[in-house]
């Protein structure tokens, strides 16, 4: 491999991990806007769980565009594993809406909660690097 090569994916692999960092960060945001949507829900009008719902199918993708990231940008193991996880979480969550285990749609929520904003802490320093 020649020097120039080894620039080229030098450069690609920050674009990768700057894309994950800021897919993380969105990806955060949407899960606070969702826990935001539910407690109005809740509390407020009944009307927006139709929000709620329909909110999800927007952004649960992106779980599963970090984890490519995290492997094309050479990340470290728990933060691709960590993307993953996240996906795997939001499934969950699908199945805890519609049956008996209801109870732990809240629980895994703070699941996603607390695993988003682990990834974007980890994730932050590619924003912060220069060059």
């Amino acid at each position: 491999m020649n020097v120039e090569a080894i620039k080229k994916e030098s450069s690609r692999v920050k674009y990768y991990r700057s894309a994950y960092a800021i897919l993380a960060f969105v990806f955060l945001i949407c899960i606070v806007v969702q826990v935001y949507l539910a407690g109005m829900a809740l509390f407020g009008d009944s009307e927006l769980w139709k929000y709620h719902r329909s909110f999800v199918p927007l952004f649960g993708s992106i779980s599963l565009i970090l984890f490519i990231l995290g492997i094309v940008g050479k990340l470290n193991r728990s933060m691709i594993w960590g993307s993953l996880g996240l996906f795997v979480l939001i499934s969950l969550q699908y199945i805890t809406a519609l049956h008996i285990a209801g109870a732990l749609h809240p629980v895994l929520a703070l699941a996603l909660f607390w695993g988003s904003l682990a990834l974007v802490r980890s994730s932050y320093p590619f924003l912060m690097k220069k060059k």
